[in-house]
């Protein structure tokens, strides 16, 4: 019997750029906090889909709370303030005001109650590493503490992303803070994880049972902070911008698009960093079986016929990873996706690697299609942003 198994790719990222609103009445905090002669007003605000059937994100990947953490140019806490939100949030709105004529770090974090324990940290009151949550961590820095750069980047975890956990984010900016006035800007937080949405189409005439799904070679453990190396590489990637306005840019992009040639000629950020004991050769199986209803078949009208359908429910998240592809020399990285079907008593095995997922940087959303054909051959696609079909571009032919 022979089968053939078609790849094809493309990974979604996208960013919902929300306008910040200048008048102090729509502020959360009708009054700056702190003390200082300049303000800053910041528009804190999620990354997000905007592609129409994207638009609605799940609660687990909205802000539940917010952390600022302001430095000082010598490096010293001059705000560390929490915010716990009343709901799920895709944005927060802050006013603080803040010593003037510095140039400040601002370090953002929301639902750092998602990390129970940490790795690679010292606090500032003890100088030793310990067992501690992120919360216990920020809450060592205390207004004047010194350190906090430092010990934040070196932070890491193993994301727990079961039951609905809020996803954690992060992100850090470099401001310009004048003599007076105020300084306002819309920040984006970058989720720590990456994003799975499988889809079925079953264009047999059986029911079709996915007894096993799995993804192979991802990591265990990730920073808080995106370590993204200062190279050449990503240099001629991001051409003057910092990553996280190249990915908003991309995003906001690729968006209006479903071209796979343009988000290729975006390009991939390959060249970051996970902890040096993450384990990359981690196989993540999705806990429970599919069911795929058989198709819906119009001998008489075929452009009536429809598959029939399913999705993994719930989408799931892995931590972002890096499992360098044998023989690549520019950090291209490779998944194989593995999944166990039955259709009665035929049973069968399809390991398809995902040959255009490039990387998998945090934030990254991969929609994956499978479509189940005659006997037993499958299609599996992964296509630009899953609202259109599109005829494969890349592809491999697997012969038994």
């Amino acid at each position: 019997m022979k089968t053939n198994i078609i790849h094809t790719l493309v990974v979604c990222l996208t960013i919902c750029l929300l306008l910040f609103v200048e008048a102090c009445s729509n502020q959360d905090d009708s009054q700056p906090e702190g003390g200082g002669n300049a303000s800053l007003y910041l528009n804190i605000t999620t990354i997000g889909q905007t592609r129409a059937e994207l638009k609605t994100l799940s609660d687990n990947e909205k802000m539940h709370s917010v952390r600022v953490v302001v430095l000082h140019p010598n490096g010293t806490v001059e705000h560390n303030r929490f915010y716990s939100l009343d709901g799920p949030e895709e944005e927060k709105k802050l006013l603080l005001k803040v010593t003037p004529d510095e140039t400040k770090k601002i370090f953002l974090f929301a639902n750092e109650e998602s990390v129970t324990h940490v790795e690679g940290v010292s606090t500032a009151e003890s100088g030793t590493t310990e067992s501690l949550s992120l919360t216990a961590f920020f809450g060592s820095y205390s207004q004047d503490a010194p350190g906090f750069a430092e010990a934040v980047n070196n932070l890491y975890f193993a994301p727990d992303y079961s039951d609905g956990k809020p996803i954690p984010m992060s992100s850090m900016y470099e401001i310009e803070v004048p003599k007076q006035g105020a300084v306002q800007k819309t920040f984006y937080v970058v989720r720590v994880a990456t994003k799975f949405t499988i889809n079925f189409m079953n264009w047999r005439s059986e029911t079709v049972t996915v007894n096993s799904l799995s993804i192979a070679n991802h990591a265990d453990k990730n920073f808080l902070m995106a370590h993204v190396k200062d190279t050449e590489q990503n240099k001629k990637l991001f051409n003057g911008e910092t990553w996280i306005e190249w990915l908003k840019e991309v995003s906001g992009a690729s968006s209006e698009s479903d071209s796979y040639e343009e988000t290729e000629a975006a390009g991939w950020l390959k060249d970051y960093e996970l902890p040096a004991d993450a384990d990359n050769k981690k196989t993540y199986t999705y806990p429970t079986t599919i069911t795929v209803n058989p198709a819906n078949v119009d001998i008489k009208y075929p452009t009536n016929s429809e598959p029939g359908k399913a999705q993994t429910p719930p989408i799931f998240y892995l931590p972002e990873s890096m499992n360098l592809k044998a023989g690549a020399t520019d950090g291209e990285q490779e998944y194989t996706l593995t999944i166990h079907i039955a259709e009665g008593e035929n049973q069968k095995t399809f390991n398809c690697p995902l040959r255009n997922l490039k990387a998998l940087f945090r934030n990254t959303h991969v929609v994956v299609n499978i479509t189940l054909k005659n006997s037993m051959e499958i299609v599996v696609d992964v296509i630009p942003y899953s609202e259109v079909f599109l005829d494969p571009i890349f592809g491999l032919n697997i012969k038994e």
